[in-house]
């Protein structure tokens, strides 16, 4: 119990340390091999003003329509509760095949052990690939160490979920990477891509004492 208090005492002063409107470390990377676009949070081509949250509408190269979001903390979860939100929406019209890569990153993260849950699901005319990093050194894109590994999907409506874990201590960087792969003429790809962690048995005993507690007191509270 005091260390899920100071848990939570932790999170709450990591927050706050990110005011609203205050720029964050999470960053969004788009390429299409030739052509790049970083976008950081609050910062150049950033059209999402939210400390937490970073969306780009734009072209890149044979990508002539891409808007793209990814979210992190304090918008979801906290530096003890990973949970990052990446989703898309890409067309391409190219003469040859041509591939695109989305990577969203942030830096920061302080769980001491971290069972990750990576889910993935969409639509596509190609190909889509979604990778995991956790990086110990703490860098914005690194592909350290791979945490999930999940295609490639489609074509046509996907959906994958894929399980991993980080054991030590932090800081550490989370990346997540979804390649799209499309063949020649006009396509499109759209997908949403999640990653959160696995409640623990403990938090889930808990969780499962609260709704029985909330039962019996609603029964009570029906007989009385």
């Amino acid at each position: 119990m005091k260390r899920m208090l100071f848990s939570a005492v932790l999170a709450s002063a990591l927050v706050g340390l990110l005011a609203p409107g205050q720029a964050s470390a999470l960053s969004m990377r788009l390429t299409d091999g030739l052509n790049t676009v970083t976008i950081v949070d609050g910062g150049a081509g950033d059209s999402n003003g939210a400390a937490g949250a970073v969306t780009w509408i734009g072209s890149l190269g044979a990508w002539t329509l891409n808007v793209s979001t990814g979210l992190s903390y304090p918008v979801l979860g906290s530096p003890i509760d990973p949970h990052m939100d990446l989703n898309s929406v890409d067309v391409s019209t190219s003469a040859v095949p041509t591939t695109l890569t989305i990577m969203l990153s942030d830096v920061g993260f302080l769980a001491p052990s971290f069972s990750p849950l990576a889910t993935i699901g969409g639509t596509t005319s190609g190909t889509v690939q979604y990778n995991i990093f956790w990086d110990p050194g703490n860098n914005l894109f690194a592909t350290t160490n791979p945490l999930t590994n999940s295609g490639p999907l489609g074509p046509g409506a996907f959906a994958n979920s894929q399980t991993g874990g980080i054991a030590g201590p932090g800081p550490f960087s989370l990346t997540q990477v979804v390649t799209l792969s499309h063949s020649p003429g006009t396509q499109t790809s759209s997908f949403n891509a999640e990653l959160k962690s696995v409640p623990e048995p403990v938090s889930l005993l808990f969780l499962g004492l609260g709704l029985l507690g909330l039962g019996l007191w609603r029964r009570q509270t029906v007989h009385a």
